[in-house]
């Protein structure tokens, strides 16, 4: 099964360091128990403002580049890749073409513009958009496409029948009442990546995930306790100009009572968010919103194409 970081960001490319030159959010747009729980509101517990993308547009050549300016002459962005890396989880750096190589890293091709990619505009300048290249692995905030080379492509809502599909390729929960209602957990498992566990919130018609919520999760089939969570180190998804360049996360054990059996692979459990009760809930989102929301993905849905996933820095 491919989580949605190898198929959202590694097969669709994924594309923070700096403040965004108007921060990829102040931008001037171009065009199965459910908590019953009430009280605060979604707001206080997951608050990184609204998605800021209102205008999107998709790439509909092959060969077109990204350029540091609104000019085919200026440095295009490009990718490098470690040398002679053997595994599939190679360390990705993006930099300007003007810029020198890094030691142990050569040039590999650019997939960030194939045809089909899809990249919200944040400005645009003569016959090019600016647009918004934040990602899982790019640090770079932002660049320029000419216009020939795109078109505008619609959103849509996401809906909770759109998260609750049996066609889906991740395990999905929706909270729809209550104190945490919106809230929505995203459970992601991969033979060799391990499993994942996203918070986030369902904001506008837009699934918005803090990436300081991810959760790494682990079945421990001695613990008493049907879950327990805490705050840990460990080198989990990070790279050198990544957004997930840290030592920090969440880890979340859980035992064969809250599990079920992962999807593709029958000898492994995952956990199942369907048998999460009210007050682990609670256990988990007041856990990892005790910390400070820098970088948020945003997942947008395009009928045309399916799920999209974009970056902006939190307010």
């Amino acid at each position: 099964m491919k989580t949605i970081k190898t198929k959202l960001f590694v097969a669709i490319w994924g594309m923070l360091i700096m403040t965004l030159t108007a921060n990829c959010s102040d931008k001037k747009p171009a065009g199965s128990a459910d908590t019953t729980e009430a009280s605060a509101t979604t707001e206080s517990a997951i608050d990184v403002g609204a998605p800021p993308f209102k205008k999107f547009v998709v790439v509909t050549t092959s060969d077109e580049g990204l350029y540091k300016e609104a000019d085919t002459n200026s440095p295009n962005l490009m990718r490098w890749i470690e040398s002679d890396c053997e595994s599939d989880y190679c360390q990705n750096i993006y930099q300007w073409s003007d810029q020198p190589a890094k030691p142990g890293f050569e040039v590999s091709t650019d997939i960030m513009t194939s045809e089909g990619r899809v990249f919200p505009v944040l400005d645009e300048k003569g016959n090019f958009y600016k647009v918004c290249t934040l990602s899982k692995w790019c640090d770079i905030e932002s660049a320029y496409i000419p216009k020939a080379s795109v078109e505008d492509i619609e959103s849509a809502a996401i809906k909770a029948d759109i998260l609750e599909s049996e066609d889906n390729y991740f395990n999905c929960r929706l909270v729809k009442d209550g104190k945490y209602k919106d809230i929505v957990f995203i459970d992601e498992y991969d033979e060799l990546e391990g499993e994942t566990l996203e918070v986030g919130v369902l904001k506008d018609g837009v699934i918005v995930t803090p990436t300081v919520y991810d959760i790494v999760c682990n079945l421990d089939t001695e613990q008493k306790e049907d879950i327990t969570i805490e705050e840990t180190k460990g080198n989990h998804f990070a790279t050198d100009g990544s957004i997930d360049n840290t030592d920090d996360h969440f880890l979340l054990k859980f035992n064969k009572s809250v599990a079920m059996t992962a999807d593709g692979d029958d000898n492994s459990y995952q956990l199942d968010l369907k048998k999460l009760s009210a007050e682990q809930i609670a256990m988990i989102v007041d856990t990892v919103t005790k910390k400070k929301p820098e970088y948020v993905s945003c997942m947008y849905h395009f009928p045309a194409m399916g799920l999209e996933f974009f970056y902006y820095k939190a307010k």
